[in-house]
């Protein structure tokens, strides 16, 4: 039997004030996820003196979940119509399909079908008194059109400084996916945070989106802490 919200909200509160990481992990996103994502970042970010920044960082590890449990609903819907994800003619055909067809029951469904298959997002929050890193990996790589949409998706974003604008721009050409990395960006920006601290790159077996949120000028990103080495 699974442990109730009470319960995993008192393990929750335990970790964060016991240490400087979290990770969670799920196949499928829905109110009940939502909202141990939303009570996990507001015990993180009152542990940091920085509650004014719980609706943001929500919202960008909320797109980031989405984005990687559909991609990852995406490929089991692929395989089971006998479309090629990595054949550009089989992914806007099967894409235009998945996206008519989606709904909160097809979520439900193909989020048990993932974790039958093994296949999940996990997300990591390290946190410490100067910054918040979330990391959001999905254990599937995404296609090369899909990776090539959303590089697209985010140098177009960072012309924008409203939602809606980039919205009605791309009406007709946005998936989800675009929509929601135009929206991280763009709340970057309005927070005055570099663009650059967001990342998504792909490996063999694993795709990973990167938000890093400083909080203070003494943060160092992945990134420099990397070349430091």
């Amino acid at each position: 039997m699974g442990r109730s919200f009470f319960e995993l909200e008192q393990n929750i509160k335990v970790r964060v004030n016991e240490g400087t990481e979290l990770t969670l992990q799920s196949s499928k996103i829905n109110q009940k996820v939502e909202k141990y994502i939303l009570h996990t970042l507001q015990l993180i970010l009152e542990k940091c003196g920085r509650s004014d920044l719980i609706e943001m960082t929500y919202t960008i590890t909320k797109e980031l979940c989405i984005n990687g449990m559909k991609a990852n609903q995406k490929r089991i819907f692929f395989e089971e119509r006998g479309l090629d994800i990595a054949d550009p003619d089989d992914y806007s055909r099967g894409v235009e399909e998945f996206r008519n067809e989606f709904s909160d029951e097809m979520n439900e469904v193909y989020g048990k079908k993932a974790i039958q298959r093994g296949i999940f997002v996990k997300i990591y929050l390290t946190y410490s008194d100067d910054g918040l890193c979330i990391e959001v990996v999905n254990n599937t790589p995404i296609a090369a059109e899909e990776e090539r949409r959303m590089r697209e998706k985010m140098k177009k974003s960072m012309a924008y400084n409203d939602i809606a604008e980039f919205y009605m721009d791309n009406m007709d050409n946005t998936e989800g996916a675009g929509l929601g990395i135009a929206l991280i960006m763009i709340l970057m920006k309005s927070a005055e945070m570099d663009p650059n601290l967001f990342r998504i790159y792909t490996l063999p077996d694993r795709t990973v989106a990167r938000c890093e949120v400083p909080f203070n000028a003494n943060y160092v990103s992945k990134r420099e802490q990397k070349a430091g080495t």
